[in-house]
């Protein structure tokens, strides 16, 4: 029974369907994972035990009855704190919303109650979504499982870590530059960026309740979870258009099989820039590199031509920039802004969050002029591949640290936002779909290690299947020693 809180979201659902174990056992499972490690890692900041209870109540009483809520049934699981719940607290670890009950849920939130799953609680991140470690004005710092001196990353970091340490078998994110990929690379989780306007993020704080939506770009929500199965469940849970985001288009989710590795053409990289990456990072890349040739796999390091990463950079921190500074006073993206410029090292990617917090409507649509640039020319690079895989960082999880201090890169220090969004933010610019794998079978360390696979926009479906089959040569996910 103490193994159930590490087996997959949909397996969970599969024993509760055939009644092999009951909604409140595995409810109170995750619960007592939750009182033996949580105090350590404070991934969890608001727990919702006594609906979560009748809520598994009623769903083993529709079991009785030979019913099913849907693909969840049964299954708990968590949501980012950014995500409106109904009843139960959200505050995006802002003060001001310290005591903010929603009375709705945000649309992620209500399919995933839909499809059956059981709300067990909401999960830590830093203030406002805005950074890539989690340590927020409200609650504090969240640490890794595997070593609680290390960050388990941003802005999804609490439930990366939740679904790592066996808390969480299923978490909801959101990602800007990186928010869902490194959390799910620093833990060895699985995670998924759809394409943008894939899935609503309707219901997300930022912007602050009552006030517009500023993101318009950049911006996606997705699952984190302990293997592809149930990130492609996800997507077809999450995805499709709503009531709110109208941005978000009417494409059916389509049921594409995975093909053996040796059916697919993939390009590597470990080289954005220039920015460095460790020699762990290189040699478990070009380990996979070799394996995946191996295997039959059409295998080739290749990047698009013809990028200047600089400019993509600084042009994903104006679009940043310029967005949510539209939903924020001006107070606060003068703080904002200020935090930004006080950062060591001043990357490329800081100055462009600087200059989007003060431009106007001319220069905002310069920048996605550029956007879109740049958009094609990744675009155009995919058409000759199945995917592309590179580093989600520049390396594994680092030790907890101030916001804005150097990142070391072996012999090397680089500029804190450069370090930990310098690969994952292209992917916010271009709005192409990414998945994190975990490096189980191609690492001997005692650290995680993920890569991003990418793939064309708009074919989620695709990148997933080719996701599920890499995942046969990656490996699969491994719980962190003493959990």
């Amino acid at each position: 029974m103490q193994e159930l809180h590490f087996l997959s979201a949909h397996r969970l659902a599969a024993l509760v369907r055939t009644r092999e174990v009951s909604a409140r056992e595995l409810l109170e499972i995750h619960l007592g994972q939750v009182s033996r490690h949580n105090a350590r890692l404070n991934a969890l900041i608001t727990l919702d035990e006594e609906r979560a209870r009748e809520r598994a109540l009623l769903a083993d009483e529709a079991t009785a009855r030979g019913e099913s809520w849907g693909p969840l049934h049964g299954v708990p699981i968590t949501i980012k704190d950014s995500f409106m719940t109904a009843g139960v607290r959200t505050t995006s670890s802002y003060k001001r919303l310290r005591h903010h009950i929603p009375s709705h849920d945000a649309t992620v939130v209500a399919r995933l109650k839909a499809a059956g799953g059981i709300l067990l609680g909401k999960t830590n991140l830093p203030t406002l979504t805005l950074d890539l470690q989690t340590s927020g004005h409200l609650f504090g710092r969240a640490s890794n499982p595997w070593d609680e001196s290390r960050t388990p990353g941003g802005s999804t970091g609490g439930g990366a870590a939740a679904v790592a340490a066996g808390m969480s078998p299923f978490e909801v994110g959101s990602d800007l530059g990186g928010s869902i990929r490194v959390p799910s690379h620093y833990c060895g989780v699985f995670g998924f960026k759809p394409t943008e306007h894939r899935v609503p993020i309707s219901g997300h704080i930022p912007p602050l309740p009552g006030r517009p939506r500023g993101v318009r770009y950049e911006g996606a929500a997705g699952p984190l979870a302990r293997c592809v199965e149930d990130l492609r469940l996800g997507l077809k849970l999450l995805a499709g258009p709503d009531d709110e985001d109208f941005d978000v288009p009417p494409l059916p989710v389509r049921e594409v099989p995975p093909r053996e590795p040796r059916h697919y053409r993939i390009a590597w990289t470990d080289d954005f820039g220039g920015l460095p990456v460790t020699r762990e990072t290189r040699t478990a890349m070009e380990k996979l590199a070799r394996t995946l040739e191996g295997l039959g796999c059409r295998v080739e390091r290749a990047a698009p031509k013809g990028i200047n990463y600089d400019e993509l950079w600084e042009v994903w921190g104006r679009v940043l920039g310029a967005e949510i500074g539209s939903e924020m006073p001006f107070l606060f993206r003068f703080a904002i802004s200020v935090r930004f410029n006080a950062m060591r090292g001043e990357a490329t990617l800081n100055r462009g969050v600087i200059r989007g917090m003060q431009i106007e409507m001319p220069e905002y649509i310069e920048a996605l002029a550029i956007r879109d640039r740049i958009t094609g020319q990744v675009e155009s690079f995919l058409s000759d591949w199945d995917a592309w895989l590179c580093p989600v960082s520049v390396g594994q999880a680092f030790t907890h640290r101030p916001s804005g201090e150097w990142i070391e890169v072996d012999e090397q220090l680089v500029p804190y936002m450069a370090g930990t969004a310098g690969y994952t933010s292209v992917f916010n610019l271009t709005g192409h779909p990414v998945v994190v794998l975990p490096l189980t079978q191609l690492v001997d360390s005692p650290l995680p290690l993920g890569i991003q696979v990418v793939g064309r926009r708009w074919l989620d479906e695709e990148l997933l299947a080719l996701s599920e089959s890499l995942a046969h040569v990656t490996g699969a996910f491994r719980k962190p020693p003493g959990f």
